[in-house]
């Protein structure tokens, strides 16, 4: 089957991509920073065309994570979860501003692990 059959029978599916297409950034010691943000938004109201459907990943039971470089999101019952952001990454300029909707959000958000971060910069 194709990608329709595998992610409807996972158990967990995890989504990973850029937060925007063609944006700057730049990786250092202190984590990540936006220097141009991207020519299109991918967090937005309405699309073209779907192929995964929140609503049949939820009926399934199925936990689903949607992984880019500045946070994660969660999908729960109530919409898109914020549950992580990127060290460097201001929440309102770098990602709120940039949504058409807002995300459901906890009191604190947790912070992706600086390792991902400090491994890049030191190869850089």
């Amino acid at each position: 089957g194709g990608f329709i059959n595998i992610s409807q029978s996972a158990r967990k599916v995890v989504f990973v991509g850029s937060f925007s297409v063609h944006a700057q950034l730049d990786i250092s010691a202190e984590g990540l920073s936006v220097i141009k943000d991207g020519i299109h938004r991918k967090f937005i109201n309405r699309v073209e065309h779907r192929t995964f459907s929140g609503k049949i990943a939820l009926a399934n039971k199925q936990q689903v994570l949607y992984i880019t470089e500045r946070c994660v999101f969660e999908l729960s019952p109530e919409g898109l979860k914020l549950v992580e952001i990127a060290p460097g990454i201001d929440l309102q300029r770098d990602i709120l501003a940039l949504m058409e909707f807002e995300p459901i959000m906890q009191n604190e958000l947790a912070l992706m692990d600086e390792r991902i971060f400090a491994a890049k910069a030191k190869s850089a």
